[in-house]
C-alpha cells in the first residue's frame, strides 16, 4: 500500500510540472515529446496519464489555456491580431481567427470592440468622479455562513490564477477531497490597479471537510468568516470581470450604507469552464460587509 501511494504521489508531482510548464511557455511550441520529457515518461503513454489525471486531453487544456490568454491581450491591450496569434502560438491570423472564433462564437474584432472600455483607476475615496459606468449590476444581500477551504497560492497576474486551479483540482481529486457538492472560490488580495502584475497575490480554492484532510497535504487552509455580503452575479467570461469590480466600488459602494469588512473580495465559480461556453460562465462576487 505503501509503495502504490508513493508511486501515486510521483505520478502526480510529474503531472503538476507539465501543468506549469504549459502556463509559463503558452507561447512555445508544445510538442508531445518536450511534454513527456517534462513528464519524465515515455511520449507512448503521455497522452493518456494527462487524460486520466486532468479529465481532458492535452490539446483540450492548451487550447483553452492559449485562448484565455489571446482574450486577456484582446481586452487589456493594444496589440494586433498578429502579435496576439504569435503570442499565442499560431502561425498565421487566419489559424488564429478560427480557433478564436470557434471558441468564442465572436471574432476577435468583435470581442474586442463589444468589451472595450475605459480602465483607469476607481476608488471609493472620490465618489464625484465624473467616470462614466456602460453596465450596472444587481447587487444581493446575504448572509453566510463559514466556509473551510483550502487551496493553492498564486503570485502574479489574476488572469493567470488558472493555473493554481488546475493544479489544485489534480491534487484534489486524487486526494479524494473533490464531490458533487464541492465549491470552488478565488480569493484575491491585491488591487490590480496598484499593486504590479508580478506581485499580485491570490489562492484557488475548494471547499473542505476538514475531517477528511490527510495529516500530511500540501493545501494552504482559509476560512471566509460567517457575516454579512453584498455580491454580484456575473455572467461573462472572466476577462471582463474587472468591470462589475469597478462599477461597484466606484459607484454603487459610495452610495450605499455599507462598509466593507477587512476581508478580501472573494469569487465562486459557480459553472466549469472545460464545458461552459466563456459567454455563459457564472461567477458570484462577494463582499463581506461590517457589522
Amino acid at each position: 500500500m505503501k509503495h502504490k501511494l508513493s508511486t501515486q504521489h510521483y505520478y502526480e508531482a510529474r503531472m503538476l510540472r507539465v501543468i506549469d510548464y504549459l502556463y509559463e511557455h503558452a507561447g512555445a511550441e508544445l510538442d508531445v515529446n518536450t511534454l513527456a520529457d517534462i513528464a519524465c515518461m515515455s511520449a507512448y503513454h503521455f497522452h493518456r496519464i494527462y487524460r486520466e489525471y486532468a479529465g481532458e486531453t492535452i490539446n483540450v487544456t492548451v487550447r483553452r489555456m492559449r485562448m484565455l490568454k489571446a482574450a486577456t491581450y484582446l481586452v487589456r491591450s493594444d496589440l494586433s491580431q498578429q502579435q496576439i496569434a504569435k503570442q499565442v502560438c499560431y502561425g498565421s491570423v487566419e489559424a488564429f481567427n478560427r480557433a478564436f472564433t470557434k471558441h468564442y462564437g465572436e471574432t476577435p474584432n468583435q470581442y474586442r470592440q463589444q468589451r472595450a472600455y475605459s480602465a483607469s483607476h476607481v476608488t471609493a475615496l472620490y465618489p464625484t468622479s465624473s467616470k462614466e459606468y456602460h453596465s450596472m449590476y444587481p447587487v444581493e444581500q446575504q448572509n453566510i455562513e463559514t466556509i473551510e477551504l483550502i487551496g493553492l497560492n498564486h503570485i502574479g497576474d489574476y488572469m493567470q490564477i488558472g493555473q493554481a486551479f488546475e493544479k489544485l483540482s489534480l491534487m484534489a481529486a486524487k486526494a479524494d477531497l473533490i464531490d458533487q457538492n464541492t465549491r470552488f472560490f478565488g480569493i484575491y488580495f491585491d488591487d490590480p490597479e496598484s499593486v504590479p502584475q508580478a506581485q499580485l497575490k491570490s489562492m484557488a480554492c475548494i471547499t473542505v471537510d476538514k475531517n477528511k484532510l490527510p495529516a500530511k497535504h500540501a493545501f494552504k487552509q482559509l476560512t471566509i468568516p460567517a457575516g454579512n455580503t453584498v455580491s454580484i452575479l456575473f455572467k461573462g467570461d472572466y476577462t471582463e470581470l474587472e468591470k462589475p469590480y469597478n462599477w461597484l466600488y466606484g459607484q454603487w459602494l459610495p452610495q450605499s450604507q455599507f462598509e466593507l469588512a477587512d476581508f478580501p473580495p472573494f469569487e465562486e465559480y459557480l459553472n466549469d469552464l472545460k464545458d461552459t461556453a466563456p459567454q455563459d460562465l457564472l461567477t458570484r462576487i462577494n463582499f463581506l460587509v461590517a457589522s
